[in-house]
């Protein structure tokens, strides 16, 4: 007890399965930039290049892309140069790709801290999420470099005033990620062998969305189960604020915000409710 007669701690049974303590991760907030830091600084630490590997990586897959997909393959990009078409698809990928993969291993990774200190379990996944936002907004950086390069040389391009959304997007992104990361990362750390099947998965999922075609590539009857792919909307609308007049897909947004919120929700509800059954099985 404290010194006012009050309880510090409380014990029960069963928490419950809606247990979101919002409060108690403020309470945290030093630890989780602490997280970020580490992260930003072990990214970089032994690199010859150090930081600049956040630019390079989109520029290299970019111009792989640019020569299978676009020289190769001939597959159109809705008049758009082949460059910029490519480059928010890699970032939007890669962010979503990135966060999955590094929460999935909340776990595996951390089991020597969570088995000895106390804080929020949930901390360490959000530290990877703020790490991975820290990359992309440096990446998109680059892609306004690129794009107003392009501009300047009379490419044409229609941005308007849709570029505003463009941190929604990355919300609902990193939303999604952290759901899908959340729920994985449980049964990750009881069955190993499922890591191998879900990076394998993960390669296969890029196709499923907009990254190296454009939408207008799919057929009339599989465009309502292409669009019902929380990225594909994301994508999309990426593009057209930057390049085209054309109205958002409002309504897939709409689908898409409310499924990677519910995914979030759900992954949020599974990890506190497994963590303390998952740390007995590492």
């Amino acid at each position: 007890m404290d010194k006012n007669g009050g309880w510090q701690w409380e014990i029960t049974a069963n928490p419950g399965w809606f247990r979101i303590n919002l409060k108690e991760l403020i309470h945290y907030k030093d630890l989780l930039l602490r997280f970020v830091r580490r992260d930003i600084i072990a990214s970089y630490q032994q690199t010859i290049l150090g930081p600049v590997w956040v630019f390079l990586q989109p520029l290299f897959t970019t111009f792989v892309y640019f020569i299978v997909f676009s020289r190769v393959a001939k597959i159109p990009t809705d008049n758009i140069p082949p460059v910029l078409f490519y480059l928010p698809g890699t970032i939007i990928w890669t962010y979503y790709s990135d966060c999955l993969t590094a929460t999935m291993y909340t776990f595996v990774q951390n089991a020597y801290i969570f088995n000895k200190v106390y804080f929020p379990r949930l901390i360490v996944p959000l530290s990877y999420v703020l790490f991975h936002s820290f990359r992309i907004s440096i990446q998109l950086i680059l892609f306004i470099a690129v794009y107003l390069f392009f501009a300047i040389g009379g490419k044409n391009i229609h941005p308007n005033a849709d570029m505003l959304l463009i941190p929604v997007f990355i919300l609902i992104t990193a939303a999604f990620a952290l759901g899908c990361g959340l729920i994985i990362s449980v049964y990750t750390a009881k069955y190993r062998d499922l890591e191998n099947i879900l990076q394998f998965v993960l390669r296969l999922l890029m196709f499923a969305a907009p990254v190296v075609y454009p939408a207008s590539l799919i057929p009339a009857k599989y465009k309502l189960i292409f669009w019902l792919n929380p990225l594909t909307p994301l994508i999309e609308s990426f593009r057209s604020a930057f390049f085209s007049h054309r109205p958002l897909p409002l309504f897939y947004l709409g689908i898409s915000m409310a499924t990677s919120f519910l995914i979030l929700l759900l992954g949020i509800v599974l990890f506190n409710r497994k963590e303390i059954q998952i740390m007995d099985v590492i």
